[in-house]
């Protein structure tokens, strides 16, 4: 475990001296935290009076009594709710693609992988690296999203509305497994491949679940009560374990080394 954490520490090290990185990773959140604030205070103050048809209103029972202004910005607000699930998602595999490819690329790697270091703890420590980031950023722009929907809700039942029980439990305990999963996918794809980029494009096939799930909410098919989400997390736990197990299955430490050596 102490060459995890010696290894975390590497790697933040190395990710404060990259800039353009720094910025890949802060700038997608900071605008996935502005627009939905802009968008739900634009709507409340020229609400849509259609708003009530959409087939979540119907199926969730928590648009109960609402009027037709305070429908339209409780349904939007709850699905803008969904892209701090996404966060999770987004800034690991930026990190993490470049802690494995971008290490290749500046001629690091070689050394480390011939190190003493057992792989899971080199995997660890750089899930690690990723991991932490990623959620105090995900934690940050959530908490930034809830103190200002304060201030432009319609009602507090709107605001309750938008952040239902579900939404907690899948922010705090469902991201850090999303965050898991997108990071062990993409230091084992990243381990095959010779461009960031390219690990990354094939890591974001795990979003893909979370838009279904932003579709099925819209329609009404699901309503994300504090049950489910609580279902839900449990089964992101247990996939993010398999998924980082996978990921040191995959990881072949002495091929990559024989490969990127030569």
């Amino acid at each position: 475990m102490h060459k995890a954490l010696v290894i975390l520490h590497k790697e933040w090290l190395e990710l404060r001296g990259e800039r353009t990185l720094l910025m890949t990773v802060i700038v997608p959140p900071l605008l996935l935290t502005i627009l939905p604030i802009v968008a739900l205070y634009l709507i409340g103050s020229t609400p849509d009076e259609d708003t009530s048809q959409p087939g979540a209103v119907i199926a969730d029972p928590s648009f109960a009594g609402l009027s037709a202004p305070e429908v339209g910005q409780a349904l939007m607000g709850k699905q803008f709710g969904l892209m701090f699930l996404i966060m999770p998602l987004l800034v690991p595999a930026t990190i993490a693609s470049y802690s494995i490819v971008g290490e290749k690329m500046r001629r690091t790697l070689e050394p480390l992988l011939a190190a003493p270091v057992r792989t899971w703890e080199l995997l660890l420590g750089k899930c690690l690296a990723s991991l932490i980031p990623s959620l105090i950023i995900t934690w940050g722009a959530a908490a930034v999203f809830v103190l200002a929907l304060r201030l432009i809700v319609l009602s507090d039942r709107v605001y309750q509305v938008i952040l239902g029980g579900g939404w907690w439990i899948l922010l705090l305990l469902g991201s850090p497994s999303l965050a898991l999963i997108m990071v062990a996918a993409t230091v084992a794809i990243s381990g095959r491949v010779n461009d960031p980029r390219t690990a990354q494009q094939v890591s974001a096939v795990v979003v893909v679940p979370l838009l279904a799930l932003f579709i099925a909410q819209l329609l009404g098919v699901v309503v994300l009560t504090p049950l489910l989400a609580l279902i839900a997390s449990t089964a992101l736990a247990f996939l993010a374990i398999l998924a980082f197990a996978g990921a040191i299955l995959l990881f072949e430490r002495e091929n990559i080394l024989t490969r990127w050596a030569s």
